[in-house]
């Protein structure tokens, strides 16, 4: 009967019937469900904004708005929540009928708080080595374009150096000091578990944490690269939350030259230039009736013709310079530079599926002229789960960047070209005095031409695009056991374009474009890893044990060309055409292949929470090393004692949570180029009544070449108080290295003097204290944290005979047994020889005269010669030290963040560059010179010599070492929290200061964090820093 009725039924009564059973079936499925409300608060009932809710046994979660409150649907079957914050301990609570109100403990440190340590993670409580961490927060605060900025001063035994200011640059990063005399003392950079070159493609926006692996026993499971420390970068992820979720981040800012070096102004410099040139004219025609009142005529009539050594301007003396340009160099040079950075991320954690995506754009202009960086970003995280116990993830991270304008830092470049600029120019040439057209003035150099002119006709192009991706499968695969495979691919390529015309060189007039040069390089370069991870965790009753073996293989190749070539057809065209211009080289190279296998593995035991002990082994086998050194092992192990949560430990006690570590490890460097140990031939030319073009040998092959090996021992407390509201960790260290890897010399008989060996030791040894205290917790919040590192290094051994070993500009530096690492090796200059009778006084060298500078006689045989170079300083710090106190009143937060070093010295060679005897007076010069030496009856400061003394003039020595002490207020910010609740999730505005300001004791170059001298520690004229005063928005949807 039903099925006749059945068939009697319409078309459109078969979809309605079809229709109410879907919705029948939508109610009883709403009807499972029920909605969870409450408020999460702290111990002050002040709500906490962003706090993570989390259903536990399901996949949904939210987290908290600006009051605090959240609003989640779960299905009848959920029963509990688990609510975390960081600097909260995490709860977990039972879902009820009624609103929920939540109140989370504190704790400024949290020991739950998870860990990277290298192909896995740990609890913080549970570490057993020396591990530091930054949280996405911290970075999320200030408008930080670079990571590595972000780290300065934040962390303990972590030494982040600004060496230039160069917009895009990269900064300087040591971990407990250096460790090596030729090889890299870079650390190693490893994001989402991939080994990285450098910091400068990821954008400070995509970042979940950074954790910094300081001792051996955490870094050894790097193996060969760990010797200087490891950087683990964990990027950004969603949340699981079934709500899509856009963030937009956007800061605006406006850069500024941090400081001027003080040099003569064009008043000063007249003075210098007059009292200059009555002297020398004084000295010749005095006795023919001179006069220092001669004016110009009366000058040239005396001597004959025009001498500008000797002949004043007249118009120096006249009513407004009598039509001269007074020009301030630095202020031309320098301007304000705007710096834009924006981030749109968007994220979901819907179902078994997560993701994040999101698109970063650095546009900074730099404070020097024409100067400028640009970065692009984008970076995608996929994350899913299928077969509930297998999950795929990819990642995607492509980015460019784009830097132009000419080359300010460095020897000869235009930071030295403007500062020692005359400050006085025809009015006719003005900016451009010495370019083509614009004559130079008379009394300077005829071969100085217009920094300004240099910066906006030289072209210095530069792009760079890499494509960084990776994919991995993890799989649960039976009680406590699972198993990850990784692979990635990077590829980099980089290409540069120079181009200087002719009429912005001094030779302009030798025709157009015969002075021209130009030159074009490109690079690329190709990395492969492919990883398996076995993990397994289980815990028994008091017992828990973890272990992790692992196998990794890695390659790399790359190639490179490079053209170059002078006497271009004209000054615009930029055709490297051989029939129309004079090439100076060509080249095409493929670099050595390089490839890394490794085997490795780990072990972790912890009983009751009380006592840990962890152990590491990874083997190495790398082809940059001789064939029979081509395997290393690198073992570690660690323990720690937890004796607060020992049972007669009194809850109360002022000492609320106490942990002893203690670790040793053992680590490698391969940092040295790819074909080191081998036999390397190189292009030559071979006569045999003509000229044949053939190779020759350029390296010895060394078959015995290996490692670079650090052994490191590290004790340390961990101790909190009143409830953590104090926080103390101490660490102290030893690090010693040996068979350094160095370019040791070799008999010239073999056709060249340097190939790579194993040879001597250095040892680092210092201490490491971090405090942290919540100082005020009530509505107004204020809390401390403090770090401050000592290192100590010192040569071992040198070979066999202990030879020291000379290094730096000009050999100014020195490997020395029983001395730190590159120690300054210098003339001690101690004064000015004054009157004729201190050439009798003190000890002097042959054809010294007053006005001379005087050096320490420091073997004491009473005169002045090469036997007196001494060791006069270091280049590292022994100290370094950061502070950051921060405050929370309502919807206001103030962040203030002071740095500093002590101990160390920077060698000004940019100040020696215009601050030597002997130079002559058409140069500018720093403003000491006002005070220098000139007669016995005018002897100056005791210090600076006489501008014709020129015996010392080719002398290295300490008049330009500086001390590179310095306390800075780093950044501030003041940020505050939009109550826009109904319309966003979460909103912040705030203004922020960095490099703020500075107190030093360098006055030969703008920093003393500055370095470019890639053969030792010095400044010659680096690219200065920026003051930057930003406004900023971060806005969640």
């Amino acid at each position: 009967m039903k099925n006749i009725l059945y068939e009697k039924c319409s078309w459109g009564k078969k979809i309605l019937f079809f229709l109410l059973i879907a919705l029948l079936h939508s109610a009883m499925s709403f009807a499972q469900e029920r909605t969870v409300t409450g408020v999460v608060v702290d111990d002050k009932d002040e709500p906490i904004i962003g706090a993570n809710v989390k259903a536990k046994g399901a996949n949904k979660g939210t987290i908290t708005d600006l009051d605090g409150k959240f609003i989640l649907s779960l299905p009848k079957s959920v029963r509990e929540l688990e609510i975390s914050f960081i600097g909260f301990n995490s709860k977990t609570v039972s879902i009820t009928d009624k609103p929920l109100h939540i109140k989370l403990d504190d704790s400024s440190i949290l020991l739950d708080e998870v860990v990277s340590i290298g192909y896995g993670t740990a609890k913080k409580g549970n570490i057993t080595g020396a591990i530091a961490k930054i949280d996405a927060e911290s970075l999320e605060d200030r408008a930080t374009t670079n990571i590595a900025s972000a780290l300065q001063g934040q962390l303990a035994g972590v030494e982040v150096r600004t060496t230039t200011g160069e917009p895009g640059s990269e900064l300087q990063i040591r971990i407990r000091g250096a460790a090596s005399i030729n090889a890299s003392s870079d650390p190693l950079y490893v994001i989402d578990g991939i080994p990285a070159d450098d910091l400068g493609s990821i954008n400070p926006g995509d970042i979940h944490s950074i954790e910094v692996l300081k001792d051996a026993s955490s870094s050894a499971i790097y193996g060969s690269r760990g010797a200087n420390g490891v950087v683990l970068i964990t990027t950004k992820q969603a949340t699981q939350d079934s709500k899509v979720r856009v963030q937009f981040q956007a800061s605006y800012g406006v850069q500024s030259l941090e400081r001027k070096l003080d040099v003569l102004s064009p008043e000063e410099w007249i003075d210098f230039r007059t009292s200059y040139n009555n002297q020398r004219y004084l000295e010749k025609y005095a006795s023919i009736g001179a006069t220092a009142n001669d004016d110009m005529a009366t000058r040239i009539k005396l001597i004959g013709k025009m001498n500008y050594n000797y002949v004043n301007d007249d118009r120096w003396t006249q009513p407004n310079y009598g039509g001269l340009l007074l020009v301030d160099w630095q202020d031309e040079f320098f301007r304000l530079a705007p710096l834009q950075n924006y981030q749109l991320s968007i994220s979901s954690g819907r179902n078994n599926t997560k993701y994040r995506v999101s698109l970063g754009y650095v546009d900074q202009q730099g404070i020097a002229i024409t100067s400028g960086y640009k970065r692009l970003t984008l970076r995608a995280n996929i994350e899913s789960k299928i077969l509930n116990r297998i999950t795929v993830g990819f990642n995607l991270a492509p980015s460019a960047t784009w830097s132009e304008g000419g080359r300010v830092d460095g020897k000869d470049q235009q930071a030295n070209n403007m500062l020692t600029m005359c400050p006085i120019v025809e009015p006719t040439s003005g900016l451009y005095t010495g370019a083509e057209g614009h004559p130079p003035y008379a009394w300077t150099s005829s071969s100085k031409v217009s920094p300004i002119a240099n910066m906006e006709q030289t072209v210095r192009d530069s792009e760079n695009a890499r494509f960084s991706t990776s994919a991995y499968v993890k799989a649960d695969i039976w009680n406590g056991v699972s198993a990850e495979l990784t692979g990635s691919y990077n590829f980099n390529s980089s290409q540069s374009r120079n181009f200087k015309p002719s009429n912005i060189t001094s030779k302009w007039s030798n025709g157009e474009g015969y002075e021209t040069t130009g030159s074009r390089s490109d690079n690329r370069s190709h990395k492969f890893l492919l990883q398996a991870l076995l993990k397994y965790n289980k815990t028994f009753a008091k017992h828990t044990v973890s272990g992790m073996a692992g196998y990794s293989m890695e390659s790399s190749n790359g190639s490179s060309s490079n053209l170059s070539a002078k006497q271009f057809p004209d000054n615009a065209l930029e055709v490297f055409d051989m029939q129309d211009v004079v090439m100076q080289k060509a080249a095409a190279n493929l670099s050595t292949p390089s490839r890394l296998l490794s085997y490795f593995g780990r072990v972790q035991y912890e009983y009751d929470d009380r006592y840990l002990l962890t152990a590491s082994i990874r083997r190495d086998g790398s082809s940059r090393f001789g064939k029979n050194s081509r395997w290393g092992i690198f073992p570690a192990i660690s323990a720690a004692y937890r004796i607060s949560n020992e049972n007669f430990w009194s809850k109360d006690f002022i000492v609320n949570s106490l942990k002893i570590r203690a670790s040793w490890g053992m680590n490698g460097n391969n940092s040295i180029p790819s074909n080191a140990s081998l036999a390397v031939l190189d292009n030559a030319n071979y006569t045999s009544g003509s000229i044949i073009n053939g190779f020759a040998p350029i390296s010895l092959a060394n078959q015995e070449l290996g490692w670079e090996k650090t052994d490191s021992w590290n004790i340390a407390f961990d101790m909190g108080l009143f409830k953590n509201r104090i926080f103390i960790s101490a660490d102290y260290y030893i690090k010693t290295t040996k068979d350094l890897l160095y370019k040791v010399n070799v008999p010239a008989l073999l056709g060249f003097t340097k190939a790579w060996g194993n040879i001597g030791s250095i040892r680092n040894k210092g201490f490491e204290i971090e405090l942290h205290t919540k100082n005020l917790v009530g509505k107004l919040k204020w809390n401390t944290s403090f770090n401050i590192g000592y290192n100590e290094n010192k040569v071992i051994s040198l070979g066999d005979d202990n030879s020291s070993y000379f290094t730096g500009f000009e050999n100014t530096q020195i490997f020395m047994v029983g001395q730190p690492v590159k120690s300054f090796y210098l003339y001690d200059a101690v004064g000015v020889y004054q009157k004729q009778e201190d050439l009798k006084k003190y000890p002097v060298m042959q054809q010294t005269v007053v006005g001379d500078v005087r050096f320490r006689d420091a073997d004491g045989n009473g005169y002045i010669n090469d036997n007196d170079r001494t060791l006069v300083g270091k280049p590292d710090p022994d100290f370094t030290f950061g502070m950051t106190n921060t405050f929370k009143y309502k919807n206001f937060d103030l962040s203030i963040l002071i740095t500093g070093q002590t101990g160390g010295k920077v060698y000004g060679l940019l100040g020696r560059a215009m601050d030597r005897p002997g130079m002559g007076v058409s140069i500018n010069v720093l403003s000491r010179w006002k005070n220098m030496w000139r007669s016995e009856e005018e002897p100056g400061d005791g210090k600076t010599p006489g501008i014709g003394n020129s015996n010392t003039g080719q002398l290295y020595d300490t008049r330009w070492l500086y001390s590179s002490d310095f306390i800075k207020i780093k950044n501030i910010t003041l940020g505050y929290k939009l109550p826009l609740k109904k319309i966003v999730q979460n909103a912040r505005v705030y203004v922020t200061a960095e490099n703020l300001i500075m107190w030093d004791k360098y006055d030969g170059g703008f920093s003393p964090e500055s370095s470019n001298g890639s053969s030792g520690d010095y400044d010659y004229g680096a690219y200065p820093q920026a003051r930057v005063i930003s406004l900023g928005v971060n806005v969640t949807f």
